[in-house]
């Protein structure tokens, strides 16, 4: 019998280890069915065949468009909020309306869909660095600098949660942890991440945590 798939789609690098190390496994340990999950970066310039950075909605659509006819089960997303391009049925530049985002990215996926596939399209909010401010846990590996310890362990206290620390062109969590210090998104963020654990990412993280609990579901079906 031929396992059922699930591709989730990522914008670069740093996200894509990330889900391939913690995600993946952290599915996989919960399926009770006969599942294949990957991850794949969403082609980004179709002439180069480029893969990651910014995206727009027509890349992404393509790609959702490439796995369906691939035989893909479950596609799904792992997308920031911030920076979203506008051409994404349903946008809004509202933090606290995310969901009418991924709402409108299903209507539109049903409008051409007429096989068995399903969408569960996910946005990040408001980035993919967010995450990393789950605990000092992984901050504390990573640095030994008090100085910079402590403005980082500030961000954290000043948030109910990691998710709500805004987006703005220089307030996004990514921005933040630049403005701290040499940050690399790839192995800086894949370090801290794995310190930290997907169990307290998810106990802080509550989008992020109602996203797992959607493709658990969807495994253990």
């Amino acid at each position: 019998m031929a396992p059922k798939k699930l591709i989730i789609l990522v914008e670069g690098d740093s996200e894509l280890r990330f889900i391939k190390t913690q995600v993946i496994p952290f599915l996989y340990a919960r399926s009770t069915g006969f599942w294949s999950i990957d991850a794949c970066k969403i082609i980004s310039n179709r002439q180069l065949n480029k893969k990651g950075g910014n995206i727009s909605y027509e890349y992404l659509n393509n790609d959702i468009h490439k796995f369906v006819k691939n035989g893909y089960n479950v596609i799904t997303t792992f997308l920031d909020f911030f920076r979203l391009p506008s051409n994404f049925p349903g946008y809004t530049t509202d933090g606290s309306m995310i969901d009418q985002i991924e709402s409108a990215m299903v209507v539109d996926f049903k409008s051409w869909n007429s096989s068995l596939s399903e969408l569960i399209p996910y946005i990040q909010k408001y980035e993919f660095e967010a995450l990393l401010f789950s605990s000092m846990d992984g901050f504390e590996y990573l640095l030994d600098d008090d100085k910079r310890l402590s403005q980082i362990r500030s961000i954290i206290n000043s948030f109910a949660t990691p998710e709500e620390i805004n987006g703005g062109p220089s307030t996004a969590p990514s921005k933040r942890l630049a403005n701290i210090f040499n940050y690399n998104k790839v192995a800086d963020s894949s370090d801290v991440l794995e310190i930290i654990g997907i169990d307290v990412i998810r106990a802080r993280c509550p989008r992020f945590s109602q996203w797992l609990d959607k493709l658990t579901k969807v495994v253990v079906e």
